[in-house]
């Protein structure tokens, strides 16, 4: 087949490796300049094995399915950390106890199998009620990560059309057309939407869904660092489970002794909650760097020194960097890749980084044909992530529960509260 695949991500470039694998002719459209402009060039940067979702089981049994294939797939793109430190909290910032219990914690850290605690009263931590060390690894980013892609991609013989903007796709005759933003129009057999549900989305999407979704759409913060001290021992910090910090390593050469770290927090680095795209891009858009220093970076700062009092004197701020997110509204925090099919379009929800392989194989089983799901013009592959986990999709927060989904940050930390923009069926080209 002949196969357009939407979107030069992590989703659009490993999908479209399998696909050519399988012996289909792939096109990879994206309306960037370059590859991996977004949110994978940007903020994907740890092979999740679990920990981070306690109370969402289908997100740990995906990632640790796929962890050790990813590490197999893309050795030159996983870096060891000499220590990946998930602790749980005494209390976050709004003075809240962690979601789950330290017998909940120790068990869900326990799923892997290499999994250590760490001796609280000889280490430098504070505030914490336990702490354990994983075998969790970065994956690298930015430049790097786009010089490996465009050679595997090139090697395999995918052809890459950036800063292409699809303006609409309409299935015609067993054939998708795709139109450009400048009235031509490609033809093809099939399409993938591996946009990060962000563009080109099936119309009235929430309401014929077989399954009681809701999505919303999230302008992120990362807080970028210098470590005073870089060394070749690479370690992350993660604060769980409610309103905590996140200290990682974003490595973006070739170095040995990467310095370059980010910040998160969950109480600080979600600007907000909107039911569309433009609305998080139009608070993204609007952010300065005088509000970000001093409304988000102190405070997650703050938070930050509270458990690990050395951070302060050991990392230098150098700015911050952004990017709108998808993501579903779950009691959980479920976050794995889903993927179904609409009117001859195959939709990749965006997950996890090793989720790219849950994807893609459940991509090529609705090509093949496979056994498959239909219920209102979706279809979604049999023992796939959706038939598995729809009902953990379909449960949302209670009223007033603590969620990340419901985040309006900007606003409460003293933003200008953000015009209300009306719902469009179909986003911005891509």
């Amino acid at each position: 087949m002949k196969i357009a695949v939407v979107g030069a991500g992590w989703n659009g470039a490993h999908c479209a490796l399998e696909l050519v694998t399988a012996g289909h002719q792939v096109v990879l459209l994206d309306k960037h300049p370059d590859i991996f402009q977004g949110v994978s060039g940007d903020f994907g940067i740890r092979l999740h094995k679990g920990p981070h979702y306690p109370r969402s089981r289908n997100t740990r049994e995906s990632c640790l399915e796929v962890f050790d294939r990813f590490r197999e797939t893309y050795p030159e793109l996983v870096v060891t950390h000499d220590s990946a430190i998930y602790a749980q909290g005494t209390r976050d910032a709004l003075g809240n106890r962690s979601k789950v219990s330290n017998d909940a914690f120790a068990h869900v850290c326990h799923e892997s199998p290499e999994c250590r605690e760490v001796d609280l009263s000889s280490s430098a931590f504070a505030g914490l009620e336990s702490a354990f060390d994983l075998d969790e690894p970065s994956v690298v980013l930015g430049d790097r990560l786009r010089s490996y892609f465009r050679e595997r991609l090139a090697v395999a013989g995918v052809q890459i059309h950036s800063g292409f903007c699809v303006e609409k796709i309409v299935r015609k005759a067993n054939q998708s057309l795709v139109y450009r933003d400048d009235g031509s129009v490609l033809a093809f057999d099939l399409v993938i939407n591996t946009t990060g549900f962000q563009s080109l989305l099936p119309a009235h999407f929430e309401r014929d869904f077989p399954f009681d979704v809701e999505v919303v759409y999230q302008p992120c913060l990362a807080l970028c660092y210098q470590d005073r001290q870089p060394s070749e021992k690479l370690f992350s910090f993660i604060v769980m489970d409610g309103w905590f910090p996140c200290l990682m390593p974003a490595i973006t050469s070739q170095g040995s002794f990467p310095a370059n770290y980010i910040l998160t927090h969950g109480s600080y680095t979600i600007m907000g909650s909107f039911p569309t795209v433009a609305q998080a891009d139009s608070l993204l858009e609007g952010l300065t760097d005088e509000f970000v220093a001093a409304k988000v970076k102190a405070f997650a700062e703050a938070e930050m020194c509270r458990f690990w009092p050395e951070f302060s004197r050991r990392f230098h701020y150098t700015g911050w960097k952004g990017s709108v997110m998808a993501k579903l509204k779950t009691r959980s925090e479920f976050r794995s890749a889903v993927t179904f099919e609409n009117e001859g379009v195959i939709y990749v929800f965006p997950g996890k980084i090793s989720n790219v392989f849950n994807a893609a194989d459940e991509v090529l089983a609705l090509i093949a044909n496979r056994s498959s799901i239909e219920k209102n013009g979706f279809r979604y592959a049999a023992q796939g992530v959706l038939d598995i986990a729809h009902c953990e999709m379909t449960q949302k927060p209670e009223f007033g529960e603590q969620n990340t989904c419901n985040l309006q940050t900007y606003t409460q930390l003293g933003g200008r509260k953000q015009a209300s923009q009306p719902q469009t069926v179909e986003a911005t080209c891509h």
